[in-house]
């Protein structure tokens, strides 16, 4: 019963199909990682689907962005669930892990709210490692 898990699983598959877009239910949390994930530049955008609700949760359709126009390569390489519901993982301002060599980001929750590594080294700030992503 992990959310943030069941959201990395669609889109992993639905890019693994070779799909424009991925439907999942909403949560504030996957909101603000879909908001990250589209200003760091992984996926083209999201957005929020009236027509699939279900009381008072929504539909978020994430679309997808691949490097070439045949699909065969999407920007997305990984995504690594770190903090898990039965396991969190903390980690202080010092020892933020760098993602690939700098070149992925690890999502970090913070006080300031959801940020990148690399805001949270700036802002001097430690907090829940979310995820990787590369």
């Amino acid at each position: 019963m992990d959310p943030v898990a069941d959201l990395f699983s669609a889109i992993k598959n639905a890019i693994r199909r070779r799909m424009d877009y991925v439907d999942v239910p909403s949560s504030k949390l996957k909101e603000a990682i879909l908001e990250l994930l589209k200003k760091e530049g992984y996926i083209k955008d999201w957005e929020r689907i009236e027509e699939g609700k279900r009381g008072t949760q929504y539909t978020l359709r994430v679309h997808l962005k691949y490097s070439d126009p045949k699909k065969e390569r999407s920007v997305i390489s990984e995504l690594k669930r770190v903090s898990k519901p039965g396991r969190r993982i903390y980690v202080p301002k010092h020892r933020i892990p760098y993602v690939e060599r700098g070149l992925g980001i690890a999502i970090v929750s913070t006080d300031a709210g959801l940020i990148t590594d690399h805001e949270a080294r700036k802002l001097g700030k430690g907090g829940e490692l979310i995820a990787y992503v590369w």
